[in-house]
């Protein structure tokens, strides 16, 4: 079944309104300013039965030069076009100005009518169908169906039916997340408020939660209609009407509802941007314009990153930076505007919604071209290169303009050939993979460098100064940086393949003078700081070489800030023992006198072998648990 959704187009008084209620029976004209001026204000809507079988929703924009704003509001969801022209008076600025303005909006079909065909010889309707020939050459429109016809005696409206049912239809994006830009407000008293608008992409269906853009919170869908009737699930390609509940204060006309997280929210914007070959201005450095995009109108700077000028009929890549953030896609279409006097000059692309670079950038150029290729891989692999840190799936098809699931078979197709790395669930690109082993090396090398003795770093150190914000992804991390050989991986510790702790000839010294230190105190401990202390400018190296003779055993760690030598602790040890076999029990008084050492240090041994399980303190005595161990 077709279904189609046309813009009525073309010059102010050129019978679009009178045609469209002969087609379809309905007045788009609906408000009294219109019905007093004789003219389109707002886009008004109505619904084509079809021969065969289908719909078109046709949209009245206006044809006025005062009100294009609100022709592109229009505009914008539509698939082609109806351009109107008046036999009689020919083609006219908005005629030339309305099909320009549907070219940039990426409009692919179309059929253009006659008007008041019926008023016009033979010979008059020649010469306009010659003009319209010259005007649609190199279009869109250049073999478009050119079709008299008259609102007031039906003439040539069964031919229009049927072309417009041959039209083929626009591809629709279902597979996106779900889209619909706000061109109609009202309210249903008693009910709520009803936000109405073509649906460019995705579904929808009553109880879906959609986020309202630019960033204003969230409502619900309560109804849904499309041409009045109730639906349960509308998809790409329809008119719909949406009863809403939730917060809607900041709902206006050129808002967006979408999937929540579906849109980008950006002030600035790479595009590919066109002047017109007849704009009256070119555009320089800085120049301030009107942008249309969707149903929204902002203003925003243009910033060229190649030159200080483009000229009429020139197409290139430049920076769009606004005044207020809007919410977009990667490749939405858009329509730029003079800023005073307000005339159209050209329209684009949007390309990076979320630039970084510098504005001399060598590579931008390139990037940039990627981002504007027809061919998805091209696309994706600008988009991971644009990443500095793993991205999900869902969020690097967006930034190649493509839906989730093309986003995730480009992206597998990409890893076959090595360009995308997969992450747990995250992508990253060939080169950012390849800078993060290269500084995975630089960190471990250094760490080597500065702590020799230390048998390696921290992973999650290690993975925190690699990815700061994807914990989730240290293990995945680790694991590929392993199988890659850029590291090695025990006990919690990475380190670089074939290193081995040692000491060098200054730690060498400091370990020999620990070892007589240690010795000498015997079983009264010395604190740690005590001992750095003593090192003074080689505090930390002395730092370094205790905890070495700790790993290795050499010294024991009591508690309190305080190590022992292994060899005292030994004799220590067989103390306790014999006063075990002396005494079932034993008290802290009677080891302290045994030992020969102060109440402090008696209790540190004391507690230390509790600890390690072969002692039990019961009360004010202790037992002993294990003697083999």
């Amino acid at each position: 079944m077709n279904h189609l959704i046309l813009a009525v187009a073309g010059h102010v008084d050129h019978g679009k309104t009178a045609l469209v209620k002969a087609l379809t029976g309905t007045d788009t004209d609906t408000l009294a300013e219109e019905k007093r001026r004789g003219l389109t204000i707002e886009p008004g809507f109505a619904v084509l039965p079809l021969p065969g079988g289908g719909w078109a929703d046709l949209v009245d924009v206006p044809g006025h030069e005062k009100f294009i704003r609100n022709m592109l509001s229009g505009a914008a969801g539509a698939g082609g076009v109806l351009l109107t022209v008046d036999a009689g008076k020919g083609i006219m600025p908005q005629t030339r100005e309305h099909l320009a303005l549907c070219a940039l909006l990426g409009m692919e079909r179309g059929i253009v009518a006659l008007t008041k065909a019926d008023l016009a010889d033979e010979r008059r309707l020649t010469q306009v169908k010659e003009a319209v020939d010259a005007l649609t050459a190199g279009t869109f429109l250049e073999t478009a169906p050119v079709i008299p016809v008259s609102a007031r005696t039906g003439l040539g409206l069964d031919e229009l039916r049927t072309a417009i049912a041959a039209l083929p239809p626009r591809r629709q994006n279902t597979d996106f997340p779900f889209r619909l830009e706000v061109d109609r407000l009202f309210s249903l008293q008693g009910r709520g408020t009803v936000a109405a608008g073509t649906v460019s992409a995705g579904q929808v269906s009553p109880g879906d939660v959609l986020a309202l853009y630019p960033g204003h919170g969230t409502v619900r869908v309560r109804e849904l209609q499309r041409h009045g009737v109730e639906a349960e699930r509308l998809e790409a390609g329809s008119r719909a009407a949406l009863l809403l509940a939730g917060d809607n204060d900041f709902l206006r006309k050129g808002c967006t509802l979408a999937a929540p997280g579906s849109m980008v929210l950006t002030d600035r914007v790479d595009v590919e941007l066109t002047l017109l070959a007849d704009a009256p201005f070119s555009v320089k450095q800085g120049t301030q314009l009107h942008l249309h995009h969707g149903a929204a109108a902002l203003l925003c700077r243009c910033v060229f990153f190649d030159r200080t000028e483009l000229l009429p009929g020139e197409t290139c890549f430049a920076q769009l930076r606004l005044a207020t953030p809007m919410a977009a896609r990667m490749g939405d279409r858009f329509v730029v505007r003079f800023f005073s006097p307000v005339v159209t000059v050209g329209g684009g692309v949007l390309l990076d919604l979320s630039p970084h670079h510098k504005k001399k950038d060598p590579g931008l150029a390139d990037r940039l071209s990627a981002l504007s290729s027809p061919d998805p891989l091209r696309r994706m692999e600008a988009a991971l290169e644009t990443q500095a840190v793993p991205q999900a799936p869902e969020a690097l098809a967006m930034a190649a303009g493509l839906s989730p699931a093309e986003g995730q078979a480009v992206l597998e197709t990409l890893s076959e050939t090595g360009k995308a790395v997969p992450l747990n669930g995250f992508w990253l690109s060939d080169a950012v993979t390849e800078k993060l082993e290269h500084r995975a090396v630089e960190l471990l090398e250094g760490w080597h460098a500065a702590r020799p003795l230390e048998p390696g770093m921290a992973e999650q150190a290690l993975c925190s100064r690699l990815l700061p914000d994807h914990s989730n992804l240290s293990e995945a991390l680790l694991n590929r940086l392993e199988a890659q050989g850029v590291l090695r991986r025990r006990s919690g510790l990475a380190f670089r393949p074939g290193f081995r702790p040692k000491y060098n000839p200054e730690l060498a010294q400091i370990r020999d003078k620990l070892e007589v230190l240690y010795r000498r105190a015997g079983l009264e401990a010395p604190e740690d700081a005590a001992v750095e202390a003593a090192f003074g400018p080689d505090a930390s190296a002395c730092r370094q070489v205790m905890a070495a003779m700790t790993r290795q055993g050499i010294l024991v760690p009591l508690g309190d800030g305080c190590r022992i030598h292994r060899r005292p602790l030994g004799q220590a040890r067989t103390l306790l023992l014999e006063l075990f076999q002396a005494s079932p029990t034993l008290t802290l008084a009677q080891f302290r006198d045994a030992a020969g050492i102060s109440r402090r240090y008696a209790l540190l041994l004391l507690e230390h072998w509790d600890r390690e399980g072969l002692t039990r303190r019961e009360g004010n005595y202790r037992v002993l648990l294990d003697s083999n161990m």
